[in-house]
């Protein structure tokens, strides 16, 4: 179901062809609009929470397998905040195809979220609650997920509340990436510890949590980057398309927080024209983006975060999956699309 892009290490279409199994094997394509919906919602995608979660399991214990069903979960979630959050924004489009809005309405869109929230709990349900630990375990598993997706709902509201705040700073931006784009991220490689034997490490499961929040943060970043900078083929949808929306990322807040008052209401004005930019506004607006060096303070921001991530590894023995954590957060904050 998910496409891997040329620049992929090679070895992650064999974690990305697991899951894919997995949720096929749950959901399958169906007949229904409804299933089709479902199955629309889960198709395309990177799956970086739930190799994420694979890779954390196989450096703890050495062996990825137990991770399978809580990775599966972490797609489930995912694809159904995508739904909502396309409800939320109006969305025509993801992944270059029409959005599930967009192609089965309002109505299959509502029940298809429900349905992929649904699958979380049952994938969940297959630590049971045997073996040593298996009740602290479940409990975690349900914390750190509960938690996250809360946190997801949470960082949406404050992302439309952003986009109606005038002042908005950098802070601001920070606090809703880390809750809209980080905390499912932070904690299926948290729960990848956990599945994998680590539950009795408070602090290594920490540090997975914080490994995948921090690599979350500057991936978001970079989508803030191909939205200014992107080519139109490869990222299947406009440039410029959240700012034409009306959302406010980082490139574009560091830059009105140091224009002139005219270029401030000209950016200010952009999502006004209704999703219709002329070439000389976008033009415009990637010169004022350059002149106050807004495209490189972004990318620094996310080597930042890609740097603090990495520092989660150190204290970690060497192995190949923690050398494919690392490779990861190279792919990830340097891809295209």
């Amino acid at each position: 179901m998910a496409d891997a892009s040329s620049a992929a290490p090679p070895w992650l279409e064999s974690y990305i062809g697991l899951i894919d199994s997995r949720i096929a094997a749950r959901v399958g394509p169906g007949t229904h609009s409804l299933e089709k919906a479902v199955a629309g919602a889960l198709s395309g995608g990177k799956r970086v929470r739930a190799v994420l979660a694979l890779l954390w399991c196989e450096m703890v214990s050495g062996d990825f397998s137990a991770a399978i069903p809580v990775a599966a979960a972490y797609e489930f979630a995912h694809a159904a905040a995508l739904v909502q959050d396309d409800i939320v924004d109006g969305s025509d489009s993801r992944r270059g195809e029409q959005s599930i809005v967009k192609k089965y309405g309002l109505r299959s869109a509502i029940l298809a979220s429900n349905v992929l929230l649904a699958y979380v709990p049952r994938e969940i349900s297959e630590y049971g609650t045997s073996g040593p630990n298996g009740g602290a375990k479940l409990a975690k598993l349900f914390e750190l997920l509960g938690d996250s997706y809360a946190a997801t709902v949470l960082g949406e509201s404050l992302d439309l509340e952003l986009a109606e705040n005038k002042d908005a700073g950098e802070k601001d931006y920070e606090n809703m990436i880390e809750l809209k784009t980080g905390a499912l991220i932070g904690a299926s490689s948290a729960s990848g510890v956990v599945v994998g034997g680590g539950l009795g490490s408070a602090q290594l499961v920490d540090a997975a949590y914080r490994f995948g929040e921090s690599l979350g943060m500057a991936y978001q970043v970079q989508d803030d980057l191909l939205d200014v900078l992107g080519d139109e083929q490869v990222l299947g949808k406009p440039v410029f398309a959240d700012i034409r929306g009306g959302k406010k990322n980082l490139v574009l807040i560091h830059t009105m927080q140091r224009c002139s008052a005219d270029d401030r209401e000209f950016l200010t004005g952009l999502p006004a024209s209704g999703g219709r930019l002329a070439k000389s506004d976008i033009d415009r607006a990637k010169r004022l983006f350059a002149m106050y060096g807004s495209i490189n303070h972004a990318r620094n921001v996310a080597a930042g975060y890609v740097t603090r991530a990495r520092s989660m590894l150190d204290p970690m023995a060497p192995s190949l999956a923690r050398s494919r954590l690392s490779e990861l957060c190279d792919y990830l904050t340097d891809r295209k699309y």
